[in-house]
């Protein structure tokens, strides 16, 4: 080979090279990465990614455990202002955490010809993106919707013979109960350690969340409060008689659970749902696909669904308040790919694909929640779109994480009866007034505190037990 065809074909050769390397860079570049908490959901976004019509863009997930992994992945590359992943779903509480690092979306709605705030439900929009609370600015869609719901075994609540037992032992009808103080006589119905039953599951552990969203459920319902948001006392409020009420109702439901229950998580939660270990159990709607699915539950065709109960208060005011469950889909603001994911999800939140999620979780746009046909997809959406009516929230603040460890702490401690409830709850109060003042907030004393906090903190309150199907 003489010396110029050599260097032609060399020449060549190192033109290929480069423009393989452009092409690659190129597909690189439009990588779209995101960050959840593996599990359902997750794998249905990736699924329905892949037929993104625009061949160019890949939806990469970057799955970790759901808990404080996931939370942390997240927060830990918006400290270094890195853009590993471009979008994040992240628990409707985080959003005041991440907002500083997230793409304000009313910019986006300004610009799309699809993607406005008028194709989610206010309220979900608001729950999942708003911060400030009011504001009306936006750093989240309601990408995944949940709440806290109650499976219960039906074929109990059916039996002729448990149902004559039920009424000769409690002089009335067993029913599924629409306030926790029928729960308790239900759950103690059904507590029957000789034959592997008992009356009630719900989550304890320390982790995460885990105790927290369940004790709340119940202080809400009670006429508790974390804190009041205007004045910013916790004192008074988190360990008020009726948050003490609230919190004690839980940590006695615990006597109606499987031995261990008080560090149970979700996981467990769904085991002993799946076999067939409880009569009811207070669970993420999130979760219902697998427990009716006859390859994971041995119990799939004797499990129903319903809405929490509420509470009767001291003051003798009903409320039904539980825990909101969830995430929001948030754009990194560090990410240089906004082009491509706007377009990714102006098409992703079309009714066609939200339909396709929609079958297996819960979609935050309108038009399906809205459509005949979705109550239908499955055996617990009609109820869940009566658990959206009650929802309520943790603190919306940027030191929610703080907050947070400190709550669980406490909480665990009063489920496991380290603390009595009040030592608990007060002990919890005077830690995240600390928090808070720290953080440069300006604690508002008042004269005193309400006995029952609901009755001046967006009051929810009435006068009779209001019943849900």
């Amino acid at each position: 080979m003489n010396m110029a065809m050599r260097t032609r074909l060399l020449t060549s050769a190192a033109a290929l090279a480069a423009a393989l390397a452009a092409t690659a860079g190129s597909a690189r570049a439009t990588d779209l990465t995101f960050v959840w908490h593996a599990g359902t959901c997750a794998d249905a976004l990736t699924t329905i990614a892949k037929d993104y019509p625009d061949k160019s863009v890949r939806i990469v997930p970057a799955l970790v455990p759901y808990g404080p992994q996931w939370h942390d992945k997240i927060a830990s590359e918006f400290a270094i202002q890195g853009d590993a992943f471009d979008f994040a779903m992240w628990d409707s509480q985080s959003t005041a955490e991440f907002a500083q690092h997230a793409v304000k979306l009313n910019d986006i709605f300004e610009k799309s010809s699809y993607l406005k705030a008028d194709i989610f439900p206010a309220a979900s929009l608001s729950r999942y993106g708003e911060y400030p609370d009011g504001s009306g600015q936006f750093f989240g869609l309601p990408a995944n919707q949940d709440a806290y719901g109650l499976t219960y075994r039906k074929d109990l609540f059916e039996d002729p013979k448990e149902k004559e037992a039920f009424k000769a032992k409690y002089g009335r009808d067993l029913v599924v109960p629409q306030t926790y103080q029928d729960a308790k006589q239900v759950a103690e119905f059904f507590t029957r350690p000789e034959q592997g039953l008992y009356g009630w599951g719900q989550m304890g552990g320390r982790d995460y969340d885990f105790a927290t969203t369940a004790s709340n459920s119940f202080l809400w319902s009670f006429g508790g409060e974390l804190y009041n948001p205007e004045t910013m006392e916790v004192k008074g409020y988190l360990d008020s008689p009726a948050s003490v009420d609230g919190v004690q109702a839980y940590v006695d439901m615990f006597k109606y659970g499987p031995p261990g229950s008080t560090n149970w998580g979700f996981d467990e939660v769904n085991t002993a749902i799946q076999q067939g270990q409880v009569a009811m159990a207070m669970q993420w709607f999130y979760f219902n696909g697998s427990n009716v699915d006859p390859k994971v539950s041995k119990f799939a065709d004797k499990i129903a669904f319903g809405v929490l109960p509420g509470a009767i208060g001291r003051d003798k005011k009903f409320r039904r308040q539980f825990s909101v469950g969830g995430q929001g889909m948030g754009i990194n603001k560090y990410s240089k790919k906004l082009p491509e994911l706007t377009k990714f999800m102006e098409w992703y939140f079309q009714p066609e694909q939200q339909k396709r999620y929609a079958a297996v979780c819960q979609t935050g746009l309108k038009q399906v929640l809205e459509s005949p046909d979705w109550q239908g997809l499955n055996s617990y959406n009609r109820q869940f779109s009566t658990a959206l009516q009650y929802l309520n929230d943790y603190w919306h603040l940027p030191e929610y994480p703080v907050l947070l460890d400190e709550l669980q702490q406490e909480i665990s401690n009063a489920a496991t009866g380290a603390k009595t409830v009040q030592q608990a709850l007060s002990d919890a109060a005077e830690k995240n007034e600390r928090t808070l003042q720290r953080a440069g907030y300006e604690i508002k004393r008042g004269d005193k505190t309400p006995e029952v906090p609901d009755e001046v903190i967006s009051p929810v309150g009435v006068d009779a037990v209001v019943p849900v199907e």
